[in-house]
């Protein structure tokens, strides 16, 4: 799994333009500004992954949905504790929410990030793209993710993490979100910007 730098920084100009839209879209939902770094394309292990992202015996709240169409891949909306307890309490207004809610609100909030996404990368390379509705799980996050890559028959010792965070009052927000192409996808996206 080999990219040159262009074919990186063509990756990263993508999803900084999907993760853009996704920032823009829950900031209209909770009513609040929510920035997103630069996003973060990396080529990891999952003993990296643990490492320099999330340990993978932190517990999550992670939000799978499936992106079916032209480019088919997952998209996996991860947060922690705090983060999760935050936004469903902008989204709702309620310090007090129980599970049921908390865990509606994230899956809504998930639908309205990844279809921000989506479409904002459909425009830009010209594709048909659809999310599947989204499915809420609380698990450890090393579990989530060998899940998720196993899932879409992912089974490489590397993998390649492409990953949003979101910023919420000047402080990092526990959230990130995962883009997991397909086999072949990255190279189709790439195709359609003429890299």
């Amino acid at each position: 799994m080999t990219y040159s730098a262009l074919q990186l920084d063509g990756l990263k100009e993508i999803m900084n333009i999907g993760g853009g839209h996704a920032a823009t879209s829950i900031s209209q939902l909770v009513n609040k500004p929510i920035n997103m770094h630069v996003p973060e394309i990396k080529i990891l292990t999952y003993q990296a992954l643990y490492q320099q992202i999330i340990s993978d015996d932190t517990e999550v709240y992670a939000t799978f949905s499936q992106v079916i169409g032209d480019l088919p891949g997952a998209f996996l909306f991860v947060l922690g504790d705090q983060a999760a307890n935050q936004l469903s309490t902008l989204m709702l207004g309620d310090s007090e929410l129980l599970p049921e809610l908390k865990r509606s609100a994230l899956n809504e909030l998930t639908n309205i990030i990844t279809n921000s996404f989506l479409n904002a990368i459909a425009n830009l390379v010209n594709k048909q793209l659809i999310a599947s509705l989204p499915q809420v799980q609380y698990d450890f996050f090393g579990a989530v993710i060998s899940s998720t890559y196993m899932a879409l028959d992912q089974y490489d010792d590397q993998i390649m993490v492409i990953r949003n965070e979101f910023i919420y009052e000047e402080a990092r927000l526990d959230a990130s979100l995962f883009f997991i192409p397909q086999v072949g996808v990255l190279e189709q996206m790439l195709d359609a910007l003429g890299i």
